[in-house]
């Protein structure tokens, strides 16, 4: 059956269709940095920034290279599920496998089997489910969408966090985890029963490849902010269970419990923000709201190197996490603009590359620069300081490349 997107979608229909955004987010912090820091400390107290950062690095090269192929396999996909069905069920047991293995890991081998095998399984559902709103919903709902999802996300982040933070420092790993792959059957569920596209056939004709054969314009300069945004805000976050540890001398369970409480006061106020976000880039652009998202991101975390009490990193953090909120459904939106719909899962799948790379570059540089550095320079403090400068320097860059966007799409209009 051939089905065209309809006119207008309902709010509650957008929650819907965004909704599998919250239960990634709940799987992923809950397992990082909550259960992996805990197994890190565990297995290499010495080690523990080296080995979070480069095994979770390698997951996500995993992940870059998986996800591309997924979304265009979907796209091409015909059975009696639906192009992208058969992808959200298999992906949903892959992600409670990889959840028990990772909860049952005690070597560092079975953690990098595990955390590969998550990656596998969550973005096997990704592309097929993000081909979902350039489907489903039409263009003028694509910052509304946009604004759902991300909301859905930052959710997924304070809840994901909270929740691993304080039952992993409660020795409850088991349950957080249990929790978590409960949040993926739920929310597939939900996009079954939402989703019309699950059981139709394209109504527009894809190329048959696994990559795309052309860029949209403005394609490359988005990519470029998004992997440097995107990649600035990981490298700050997921060392931040270390840094409350090596900064401010808390012990394990005690900054896990601040990592909890941090991410519940920023995640409330993105949460306000995210909505009204993608309804004003409706309104007034894209590219407005992408910049004052990267100057807030470098501004936060300036903040953050210069403050030197945990009331101080929680002020900058909000600044920061705003920016964040603001890029997160602006940038989603304006993907969802260039993309062409019949072949959303493809090109999705390749935008995602750069979400993927940036948390691997980040990861793969605090992993390899936080701990030598602070051992090479006798403190601490030293390393975490400067690869947050090199965070504050990739939401510059990346908000400077906005300009090549905006030259790309005046020579759109002017084709």
């Amino acid at each position: 059956m051939n089905e065209e997107p309809p006119s207008r979608v309902s709010w509650g229909q957008l929650a819907c269709l965004t909704i599998f955004a919250l239960a990634f987010g709940i799987v992923i912090n809950t397992v990082d940095p909550g259960v992996l820091g805990r197994k890190a400390v565990e297995l290499t107290p010495d080690r523990k920034n080296t080995v979070l950062g480069l095994l979770t690095f390698a997951g996500l090269v995993l992940a870059m290279i998986w996800q591309p192929m997924v979304g265009s396999l979907s796209d091409r996909t015909r059975s009696p599920l639906g192009r992208r069905s058969p992808y959200w069920i298999g992906g949903a047991l892959g992600v409670l496998l990889a959840l028990a293995w990772l909860g049952a890991a005690r070597t560092l081998v079975g953690l990098f089997a595990g955390i590969c095998l998550l990656q596998l399984a969550l973005n096997t559902i990704q592309a097929p489910w993000q081909a979902l709103l350039p489907e489903q919903v039409p263009p003028a709902q694509h910052g509304a969408a946009a604004g759902f999802k991300s909301a859905f996300e930052i959710l997924g982040f304070v809840v994901g966090r909270y929740l691993g933070g304080w039952l992993v420092a409660q020795g409850r790993v088991t349950a957080a985890l249990c929790i978590a792959g409960s949040c993926i059957l739920v929310a597939l569920a939900i996009t079954l029963r939402a989703s019309r596209a699950g059981a139709a056939t394209p109504s527009l004709r894809s190329d048959s490849s696994l990559w795309p054969l052309q860029r949209p314009p403005g394609f490359a300069a988005w990519f470029g902010n998004r992997i440097l945004v995107w990649g600035g805000f990981i490298l700050l976050s997921t060392f931040l269970l270390f840094y409350a540890m090596d900064v401010f001398g808390l012990p394990e369970p005690d900054a896990q419990r601040l990592v909890a409480r941090l991410s519940l006061a920023i995640g409330a106020a993105l949460l306000v923000v995210t909505i009204p976000a993608g309804w004003l880039s409706d309104r007034f652009g894209r590219l407005p709201l992408l910049a004052a998202a990267g100057t807030l991101a470098a501004a936060g975390t300036g903040l953050i190197l210069l403050s030197r009490t945990l009331s101080g990193v929680l002020a900058a953090a909000l600044i920061l996490g705003l920016g964040i909120g603001i890029f997160l459904s602006s940038s989603w939106a304006l993907l969802t603009d260039l993309v062409p719909p019949a072949s959303a899962g493809r090109y999705l799948g390749v935008a995602n590359i750069a979400t993927a790379g940036g948390s691997a570059l980040a990861r793969l540089l605090g992993g390899l620069l936080i701990d030598p550095l602070n051992h090479w320079l006798g403190d601490a403090a030293s390393g975490y300081r400067i690869v947050y400068v090199l965070a504050l320097l990739a939401f510059v860059v990346g908000t400077l490349l906005l300009l090549a966007f905006r030259n790309a799409r005046v020579a759109m209009a002017g084709a």
